[in-house]
């Protein structure tokens, strides 16, 4: 599995998804909303292009992430329902990208059309399920 860790800037990422920050208004004195912006790791890049690759209308959600965390020497752990997890998502699935340290994790969501697949980091609203993953490994490695 790669263990890279390193950032690449990706415009229009935003992560986590709750980080804003707010500024002014100049003109009305309101304040306003924007996007922090932050660089993506680059496992999770590459999860995210192995993915474009892997066709979800053809193979369906669970086989083309299963396929892309293979591409990316990552392990394909879980999907199941968003349940409000991530926005508008329909599914989320768990990927393993190294278990080193307490293993490193990345989310794939499918879109609430089911045409769509992106990448995220978990944060403060997915820690439950990044805390099952944990234990999913655990599990795994001791059988």
């Amino acid at each position: 599995m790669t263990t890279d860790t390193t950032t690449a800037p990706m415009p229009g990422h935003i992560s986590p998804a709750s980080a804003h920050r707010t500024a002014p208004d100049a003109e009305q004195g309101l304040e306003f909303r924007e996007p922090a912006l932050s660089p993506m790791p680059l496992d999770l890049v590459e999860l995210e292009l192995a993915l474009d690759l892997s066709g979800i209308p053809e193979h369906g959600f669970s086989e083309a992430v299963r396929e892309a965390a293979t591409t990316v020497r990552g392990e394909y752990l879980f999907d199941l329902p968003a349940s409000g997890l991530a926005g508008d998502a329909q599914r989320i699935a768990v990927v393993c990208l190294s278990r080193e340290e307490g293993g490193r994790f990345g989310l794939v969501l499918l879109s609430a059309d089911g045409d769509q697949a992106r990448t995220i980091e978990p944060d403060e609203t997915t820690a439950g399920l990044v805390q099952f993953a944990r234990a999913f490994v655990g599990v795994l490695e001791k059988l």
